[in-house]
């Protein structure tokens, strides 16, 4: 087994021995790096950057040999001579910042002392070790120009340098707010107990447009505090952000990461902030009531909540929503009649979310004790929102079958959203309540309802039916669930059945108005045969069912109706019934569809007609529809219909036939 194993390693071994040989070459040697300096020391961006390639590989090469990282530092400092352009002085600090030591140390401390080369001396300092790059900087500190000065600040606090507090406390204090500031922020980074205290102090001498400056360095101060585990101090830290003189949103801030650091989570400090007058803390507080994790946490809030102000307790109860449970559920349900609307719209949404089966009573009332619309309907989604299935639906048509008619016209609304059809058979109980806006509501929700099936239940409802109002949602939702029959006899069959039990003048002229659902010849001709009965709202039915017949075959009757009705209304009814069934057959123009707009421009008997006609005409994309439109030109009355029909036609046949729509447009040209 061992043998196998050394034939199969061997050749590995040797292959990655040769392969790095060959990669990386012989070792370096100052030569070689003196010359790869000495190169790159005149770089000018345009030129070549091998020689920068080769050290970044010589660099990468020397993280486990420490000769040759000896080796590249020395070159790497002397590229930092000011004999070097500032590009191979650049290049070399972020060389140093990954190999650097000790020995480059002296020459970075230099270039420390320029505006110009500080930035790329820090490049390199920031990822020294802690110790002598620190001195080095502290050190530079105090001779450094004023641009070289703020950027050593900031690499102090970048490093967390502890033993720069002292000098950064002096430098907070000096008169310059570009000196002051950058030293205030490294405080906050270094996040200790002495940057602490420092801070703290500065905080009562500080001139008061320092004030954001100082509350940033508190806060960051505060967190690394929190975080390097020095949690009593960062309480403290946090405390002295809550003062009032703070910003809001700093004292928000303070005040979540206080309940971090509690060991509670924050609990007794949020009852104090409830019961305190602290208004800027207390959203706080309550959004941090969902994460308590204490058992009787849900209890505890529960009892503060009367106790808060409407605003408050509309956010109280969101988080006491969020905790879920039964206390939760008790406590908000008895918001339901508070005094606040606010409130009481808080409780509603939040016990859709939350609430069981026993809620369902609790809506019932409240929705009958409500006068106000959009607290009707916001319980009437959360009612629709409440989870529990079957239990739930059971126990809203029980409140249903005992609410006063106010509630439960609402319910009905709520049951047909959560059942659809299987909540039909109660809504047929309903439609025969002798409150009127119940029996409505309950046809309303069979207009969305109701199926193919219900239709003969639902035509007789109609039939019996008295109230004008009622009678209006019956038939609508009877001509929906007509709808839904697939087959056109069996529509118009269970029609005519209803038909011939009718008993009074409404209830026949409610089934007419039906049949243009149904089609078909036995439709129709009942239709036609309607139009001698001695009651006039039983004739003026069935032309107003004429006029929406779904198809031509009704064409001939309208054509009469139209050419001699007896009043102008009826006239105009079938005039627009025809125009239509004539639009629908624009798409397909031929010579039996321009004859039909014919007979329609003969019996027109005034502009309002003409313009009705136009207006449909004006689609038909056919010559001879061209020249009927074209003596309309001369009628003053609708001559500006009359020549856009022209020019839609023309527009359309000019293909086709481009002779006849150009002389049309030069008619036009001409008028």
């Amino acid at each position: 087994m061992k043998t196998r194993l050394l034939g199969v390693l061997l050749p590995v071994f040797f292959y990655l021995v040769f392969a790095t040989t060959a990669v990386c070459g012989p070792s370096l040697t100052r030569a070689e790096i003196a010359r790869l300096v000495a190169e790159a020391a005149t770089y000018q961006p345009g030129q070549s950057c091998e020689a920068f390639r080769r050290i970044e590989e010589w660099v990468s090469r020397s993280v486990s040999d420490a000769a040759t990282r000896q080796t590249l530092e020395g070159g790497l400092v002397q590229l930092l001579a000011p004999s070097a352009t500032f590009e191979a002085r650049r290049f070399a600090c972020k060389q140093l910042g990954i190999i650097g030591g000790k020995d480059a140390l002296p020459s970075l401390a230099k270039l420390l002392l320029s505006d110009e080369t500080v930035g790329i001396a820090c490049v390199a300092l920031t990822t020294y070790p802690s110790g002598k790059a620190d001195e080095a900087l502290r050190v530079a500190l105090a001779s450094a120009p004023k641009t070289a000065r703020i950027q050593i600040i900031i690499t102090l606090g970048d490093r967390r340098d502890s033993q720069s507090v002292k000098l950064l406390a002096e430098l907070a204090r000096d008169a310059d707010r570009s000196v002051a500031e950058p030293a205030l922020g490294s405080l906050g980074r270094i996040g200790d107990k002495a940057a602490s205290q420092a801070l703290t102090s500065l905080g009562k001498t500080l001139a008061p447009t320092l004030g954001p400056a100082l509350t940033e360095a508190t806060i960051r101060c505060a967190a690394g505090l929190a975080a390097s585990g020095k949690r009593e101090m960062a309480i403290a830290a946090y405390k002295d952000l809550l003062v009032p003189s703070q910003p809001a949103y700093v004292r928000r801030a303070a005040l979540a990461a206080l309940f971090g650091l509690d060991k509670d989570q924050g609990e007794q400090r949020i009852i104090k902030v409830l019961r305190g007058s602290d208004a800027t803390l207390k959203p706080v507080a309550i959004a941090a009531v969902p994460s308590l994790r204490s058992k009787d946490a849900s209890e505890k809030f529960s009892a503060e909540l009367p106790r808060l102000q409407p605003q408050e307790q509309a956010w109280m109860i969101e988080s006491l929503a969020a905790r879920g449970g039964s206390v939760a559920r008790t406590a908000i349900a008895k918001r339901l009649d508070a005094p606040d609307a606010a409130v009481r719209r808080a409780a509603i949404t939040a016990l859709g979310r939350i609430g069981d089966v026993s809620s369902v009573a609790l809506f019932a009332q409240t929705l009958a004790n409500s006068d106000e619309a959009d607290e009707q309907r916001a319980i009437e989604s959360a009612l629709i929102e409440l989870g529990g299935g079957a239990p739930i639906n059971n126990a809203i048509i029980a409140e249903l079958k005992k609410s006063s008619a106010h509630a439960r016209v609402s319910l009905i609304t709520v049951l047909i959203r959560r059942q659809g059809p299987a909540a039909n058979a109660l809504l047929f109980e309903e439609t025969d309540n002798p409150d009127l806006a119940v029996a409505k509501a309950a046809f309303r929700a069979l207009t969305k309802t109701a199926v193919a099936s219900d239709v003969p239940a639902l035509l007789k409802k109609l039939l019996d039916v008295r109230d004008t109002e009622v009678r209006t949602e019956a038939e609508g939702a009877a001509a929906q669930a007509l709808g839904k029959v697939d087959d056109v006899s069996i529509r118009s069959d269970e029609v005519l059945h209803a038909l011939r039990q009718a008993q009074t003048s409404e209830s026949l002229s409610s089934l007419l108005t039906l049949l243009p659902r149904c089609g078909g010849a036995k439709a129709l001709a009942v239709l036609k045969a309607a139009l001698s009965e001695r009651d006039a709202r039983v004739r003026d039915t069935a032309v107003h069912a004429l006029a929406e017949w779904p198809d031509a075959s009704a064409w001939d009757t309208l054509l009469a109706i139209y050419r001699q009705g007896a009043t102008e209304t009826v006239r105009g009814l079938a005039l627009r019934g025809l125009v239509r069934l004539a639009g629908e057959e624009n798409a397909h123009p031929d010579a039996k569809l321009v004859e039909r707009y014919r007979q329609l421009l003969a019996g027109a008997r005034g502009e309002a007609d003409l313009r009705l006609i136009l207006g449909s005409l004006s689609a038909a994309a056919h010559p001879d529809a061209l020249q009927l439109s074209l003596p309309l030109l001369s009628n003053a009355g609708v001559r500006a219909e009359a020549e856009v029909a022209v020019r839609k036609i023309a527009e359309s046949i000019k293909a086709q036939n481009p002779q006849a729509a150009q002389e049309a447009l030069q008619k036009i040209q001409a008028k």
